[in-house]
């Protein structure tokens, strides 16, 4: 085997990987491995369930990137990297000026990228008139959900490949196509859904995936993904 060829078989095994971790969401969502009947609610109960069984992949996944790219992989799950220059890319109007940086931008996208998500979820469930929503303990559980879904799922679709494309010296745009890629296909059947989830779903993945790799760091990722989520459980829970 060649040196050139040896050196794709990391991306090839994490893209594998990945690959085989999306229908185990998919299953887990129906059918979670782990189960748990702590609260009254059966909507609770199978939430904490598969939460808690793709935390528990998603830990796996960490450990095959730390047997294939070392400490150095691990270098993406820092929380205080928030900055860091922005690459332009004029097909979606991402132009920084001079003055600019990664602390503006992810600020802004999560505003942009939150307001969207709103908006195609709300068409998506079409609300009647009447609608409730369990503030106490149910508000509680949005947030925590939110925030273990977010970072499960970074870990699982972005971690992933921008920490072994890194290692091994590829372009970042490997890591972006990917995670557009797989994040996109898997949204077909999740929410939103459809052919306008894998579209806003491969956006995220892609978007999500260039602040990881330009920051060095998880923060935007994990916290543009934590607000999406906040959204989407709240729909689902006033549904």
């Amino acid at each position: 085997m060649s040196k050139k060829r040896s050196n794709w078989m990391p991306i090839l095994l994490i893209t594998i990987v990945v690959a085989a971790c999306a229908p185990l969401l998919l299953s887990f969502r129906s059918s979670p491995l782990l189960a748990f009947e702590i609260f009254d609610r059966a909507v609770y109960n199978l939430e904490i369930s598969y939460q808690i069984t793709v935390l528990s992949l998603a830990i796996i996944v960490i450990g095959i990137v730390y047997g294939i790219a070392g400490k150095e992989g691990l270098t993406y799950l820092n929380l205080r990297r928030r900055d860091g220059i922005i690459l332009p890319e004029p097909w979606i109007g991402i132009k920084p000026k001079e003055t600019e940086s990664w602390k503006n931008l992810g600020f802004n996208f999560t505003i942009v990228i939150t307001l969207v998500t709103t908006v195609v979820i709300y068409f998506q469930l079409g609300y009647g008139e009447s609608i409730s929503l369990e503030l106490y303990p149910g508000f509680i559980f949005i947030l925590i959900f939110s925030l273990m879904n977010a970072f499960s799922e970074e870990i699982i679709f972005r971690f992933s490949f921008v920490s072994i494309v890194s290692r091994y010296g590829f372009s970042p745009y490997i890591a972006q196509g990917l995670a557009a890629l797989t994040f996109g296909i898997v949204h077909y059947f999740g929410n939103p859904g459809g052919i306008a989830g894998v579209l806003m779903a491969a956006f995220i993945g892609w978007f999500l995936a260039k602040s990881m790799l330009e920051t060095k760091g998880f923060f935007w990722a994990l916290t543009i993904h934590f607000l999406q989520d906040v959204v989407i459980f709240t729909a689902l829970f006033i549904k």
